[in-house]
């Protein structure tokens, strides 16, 4: 296809005043311009015929554009689209397109163009309300990120108290074990110094063993020497005895008991708090002998069993 030329059948309607002064000389100019265009004869005796018709149905005179104008405001404005192609023959083909077929066109245009801008202002929308959405789970997000900041330091700080107070549990662990540790010990040495082991004089003496229901260890001992407790207690009676003249009887509070009889002068009374060792009688001339006895929850027992010779 060389050219492509549009003729406008509506305005050659419009323009009857026009084409009355020169109708046949502008359809004979403009036909032979695209004549000369597109090298086709038969496009040139076209065109003229056409003007020559356009300018013989041209009314004469001021009556006749006025009649014109008249008529064109009742007329439906129609829309040609005419194509004219140059085959290889060297024929022209002239093609046309109707107001339908240019209506529908313009209408499926708009159709389109109103879509788009639907889908358009759909999108937009769509991008805001995503925008919208976006804004507030990043807001969202930098307040949990804040939560989190301030938790984590929380955290620390929790992780910082509980290694101090593990610190303070383990000195604490340490200073109760210690202590219970000590205590124990001190039960232990106690209860060791509440057991009447001991050797109740504070020197060498003979020994000489009774049997019986009440059995009894005689001991002498040397003048100046001292009668102890055998071990820590409380002296519960001081009475005089048949055999003896006198009889101590302390209390170790563990269900031992012991007895000293001896002639000599007492050194404590009762209700007092003796410890292993402590002096009962002072042996003198006349009470160098003790009769020594043992008692556990109330019965009497071989204090031979309980003696520390060696102490």
């Amino acid at each position: 296809m060389r050219e492509t030329k549009t003729v406008d059948a509506a305005a050659m309607e419009t323009g009857a005043d026009k084409i009355t002064e020169g109708a046949a000389e502008t359809g004979a100019d403009k036909t032979a311009e695209s004549a000369a265009g597109t090298g086709a004869d038969r496009t040139a005796e076209n065109a003229a015929k056409n003007g020559a018709q356009a300018a013989a149905q041209a009314p004469d005179g001021e009556a006749g554009a006025d009649k014109k104008k008249s008529g064109r405001k009742k007329r439906k404005t129609n829309y040609t689209l005419m194509l004219f192609a140059d085959s290889k023959d060297g024929q022209i083909r002239q093609m046309g397109i109707g107001p339908a077929v240019v209506e529908l066109t313009a209408l499926f245009i708009l159709t389109v163009v109103a879509v788009l801008a639907i889908v358009c202002w759909t999108g937009s929308r769509r991008n805001d309300e995503l925008e919208s959405m976006v804004a507030a789970q990043q807001k969202e997000i930098a307040d949990l990120t804040s939560q989190n900041k301030v938790l984590t330091e929380e955290n620390e700080d929790l992780v910082s108290l509980r290694e101090e107070l593990t610190d303070k549990v383990i000195v604490l662990s340490d200073t109760i074990n210690r202590k219970v540790e000590e205590e124990e010990a001190l039960e232990q040495e106690k209860a060791q110094a509440h057991m009447p082991v001991g050797f109740p004089m504070s020197s060498s003496a003979s020994l000489e063993e009774t049997g019986g229901d009440e059995p009894m260890v005689k001991l002498t001992g040397s003048e100046g020497s001292s009668i102890i407790a055998a071990a820590d207690g409380t002296v519960v009676s001081v009475t005089t005895d048949s055999a003896y003249l006198h009889c101590i009887k302390i209390d170790h509070e563990n269900g031992y008991n012991t007895i000293y009889r001896n002639d000599g002068d007492v050194m404590i009374k009762e209700g007092d708090t003796v410890v292993k060792g402590a002096i009962l009688y002072v042996i003198g001339e006349d009470n160098t002998e003790l009769g020594y006895q043992i008692t556990y929850d109330g019965k009497y027992i071989d204090p031979m069993e309980l003696i520390n010779i060696d102490g």
